[in-house]
């Protein structure tokens, strides 16, 4: 008897244990749950553009870049013959159409007090909707950087990844296949070119053994 009473009592507790568990554990999940739903709702977005197609980026110094993407390839859109590394590209693409800012200056100033009047930066985004978002970089902002966009109403600082990644120019963007060819043909000149004078020594040598 007080053996069947002992195992109900642990029986019992096992029951108590597994309920505490099962309700801290849902109590966690909904803390977490809350947490990601308070960052969410303080990130800013300020460019969320699904789908980009083409994008265009220009720099102070009068360099520019336009890309187009057609069946599921990137290309200059001057020239669809030159092979691009697509991953580079993407990786541009994913990082200029969903723009979250860090923080949105409130009563900003003149756009020339943040370097926006002249941008370092120009982007132009097209997603495959045609909707088209025009993003403007200017001066750093302790390691952030000032940025607007469309009719610069606002202004908003943004992660130094923005700017980053924009700082590749045409070459950059091209695969090095051609690159790697031409070192490869010239090294097998080379080695030719050492063949043969070896080649010719070892006649010479000959010769001159067989004259003795």
């Amino acid at each position: 008897m007080k053996q069947k009473k002992g195992l109900i009592i642990l029986l019992a507790v096992l029951l108590v244990l597994c309920i505490v568990y099962f309700a801290l554990r849902s109590y966690n999940q909904s803390q977490k749950e809350a947490e990601q739903a308070k960052a969410e709702a303080e990130k800013i977005h300020v460019v969320d553009i699904e789908n980009p197609v083409e994008i265009t980026y220009s720099s102070e110094d009068g360099s520019s870049v336009s890309l187009v993407k057609e069946d599921d390839t990137w290309h200059l859109k001057d020239d669809t013959e030159t092979a691009l590394v697509q991953d580079t590209i993407e990786n541009i693409a994913d990082t200029v159409s969903d723009v979250q800012a860090e923080r949105q200056i409130e009563d900003p100033d003149s756009l020339e007090s943040y370097g926006l009047d002249s941008p370092a930066y120009t982007i132009t985004v097209t997603g495959e909707d045609g909707t088209t978002e025009t993003i403007y970089i200017g001066d750093g902002a302790d390691s952030d950087y000032y940025m607007t966009t469309g009719d610069k109403e606002n202004v908003y600082t943004v992660s130094s990844s923005l700017p980053n990644v924009l700082e590749m120019n045409t070459d950059n963007l091209k695969e090095e296949e051609e690159t790697e060819s031409t070192e490869d043909d010239a090294s097998a000149d080379d080695s030719s070119s050492d063949d043969s004078t070896s080649g010719e020594e070892s006649t010479d040598t000959e010769s001159g053994s067989a004259a003795e």
